[in-house]
């Protein structure tokens, strides 16, 4: 017989529960996959665990999930640097974490989430001279977009994106549960707190304002996206972070 223990992680980036897997003889590994275990936890202690012990007849994950379906749609990890970097992964917040935040809060529209993400990041930039996430933003007719996110939600159109979430193709209305899985996404993050308080001051500040009067405020004289189109003359361009910092400190 084999002792399986599991280390249960929920993945809210992908959906999915992911378990750091190892397999002993005896149930006195457990004393070895405690040391491991610690580790994690002490690493992440913003991240919730859950701790499994199985025993079959075989090695494999596909005795485990024999033995129980609970685990079936579980993706096991035997490695643990495998399994650390991607806890580390989830730890990282993105731009499309930050948009599902906004449709969290309010109605908009496509185009008004692109330029409430931009002011987001430019309040964060100031506020902790960093960039809140790695996907750039660039310089579109309309003001700085992340493209990214704008692939992923060009499908709304004029519509406002809080009305509908999109569920295996069909068109549902997004509700409590919804809103419920961005925060717990943002809570299994260490820095969770500084992005929502700069987020909250941000949507404070430009919440009221049409997404056209936002588009406006993106392409005054001085702005980021006014410097590198020249005044609108050479578009697509990645808007430097260091320029958007630049304009940050001194606004």
């Amino acid at each position: 017989m084999y002792e399986h223990f599991i280390l249960l992680h929920s993945d809210y980036r992908e959906g999915k529960r992911i378990a750091f897997h190892q397999v002993y003889k005896s149930v006195n590994g457990l004393k070895e996959f405690k040391k491991l275990t610690d580790k994690l936890k002490a690493s992440y202690p913003e991240l919730s665990f859950g701790f499994h012990h199985v025993k079959t007849d075989a090695k494999t994950w596909e005795s485990v999930v024999k033995y129980d379906k609970f685990f079936e749609d579980v993706f096991p990890v035997n490695k643990f640097k495998t399994f650390t970097r991607c806890l580390a992964d989830e730890n990282e917040i993105t731009s499309f974490d930050i948009a599902n935040l906004i449709t969290s809060k309010l109605e908009c529209t496509h185009l008004k989430l692109q330029k409430l993400l931009y002011f987001f990041y430019v309040d964060y930039v100031k506020k902790y001279g960093e960039a809140p996430f790695k996907e750039k933003l660039v310089a579109w007719q309309h003001g700085p977009v992340v493209k990214e996110v704008y692939d992923k939600y060009k499908k709304y159109g004029s519509r406002n994106i809080d009305e509908f979430a999109e569920d295996d193709g069909v068109l549902i209305f997004k509700d409590d549960a919804f809103k419920l899985s961005v925060y717990s996404r943002f809570k299994q993050t260490s820095s969770f707190g500084k992005y929502l308080d700069v987020l909250d001051e941000t949507l404070g500040k430009y919440d009221s304002y049409p997404a056209w009067s936002l588009v406006n405020l993106t392409h005054q004289p001085g702005t980021p996206w006014n410097i590198v189109t020249e005044g609108g003359k050479r578009l697509n361009n990645v808007i430097d972070e260091d320029l958007i910092k630049e304009f940050a400190m001194n606004h």
